[in-house]
């Protein structure tokens, strides 16, 4: 029996459900544990060169992952057209340095935008509040009771003959809506006989309240006056008293 390779060596072959799929190559976990540098020595894994050819493994393996799972579906065509691994490099450190000067750079006073922010601006949506339909709706809108008006003036000049039946109905509307109107500021309908009596109780209610407050505020002043004069009485006769006592002692004396 020949060895068995690596997890899914042979199951490349197989189909259905055990079916499994590697990328990235085979698992070296116990290779390069030690950095190195470009002749061969060792260095700390702390120092900042070692720091920096890490990252490089980790694009370089990511961008080869990327690349494995692109070949399983590209043709031959395609990939000859896609760029290499340098230039998508190249690519991707000016669009990071792009954008790290793109957000230092404070904005002055007439600084003109740069060509793929107005790319970008070409892109959004137009603000659904600038259209025509949102102007008109924040124009004034005219007065429905003018409109009214003006409407029943060009029906009332009219030949009511000529006129259809659902204009003669309007204005006939409109003139039992205007004779209604003038007899009520007369006082001659119903309802504004209602609030005429209405008022009339209102009133009168209101001024037997005043009569009332008034009677009631001239009975307080009324026992306030007894009462003054009451005490003033009591107040004279202690003095007479007074006055008596010490004539009577003067005299025997």
């Amino acid at each position: 029996m020949s060895g068995r390779g690596g997890p899914g060596a042979n199951s490349r072959g197989r189909g259905g459900k055990f079916k499994k799929f590697t990328r990235g190559g085979g698992k070296h976990f116990s290779r390069d544990l030690r950095p190195l540098d470009a002749d061969g020595n060792e260095i700390s894994m702390w120092s900042q060169g070692a720091k920096k050819e890490e990252s490089d493994d980790d694009d370089d393996s990511e961008e080869e992952s990327s690349e494995e799972e692109s070949d399983d579906n590209a043709g031959p065509s395609q990939q000859s057209a896609e760029l290499t691994r340098e230039e998508r490099k190249q690519a991707k450190k000016a669009q990071k340095e792009a954008a790290i000067a793109r957000k230092s750079n404070t904005v002055q006073v007439g600084d003109m935008p740069s060509d793929s922010e107005e790319e970008e601006d070409d892109d959004m949506p137009a603000n659904p509040n600038h259209t025509k339909a949102a102007r008109n709706l924040t124009k004034a809108q005219p007065d429905a009771v003018e409109e009214a008006t003006e409407g029943v003036k060009n029906l009332s000049t009219k030949n009511p003959s000529t006129m259809s039946r659902k204009e003669r109905e309007s204005m006939e509307a409109q003139q039992a809506k205007e004779r209604y109107r003038k007899l009520h500021e007369a006082g001659k309908t119903d309802e504004a006989k209602a609030d005429l009596a209405r008022l009339q109780l209102i009133r009168e209610k209101r001024a037997a309240e005043a009569a009332r407050k008034q009677a009631e505020k001239e009975e307080r002043e009324a026992q306030e006056k007894a009462r003054r004069t009451e005490i003033e009485a009591k107040e004279a006769k202690k003095r007479e008293a007074a006055l008596g006592k010490s004539a009577k002692k003067g005299k025997s004396k």
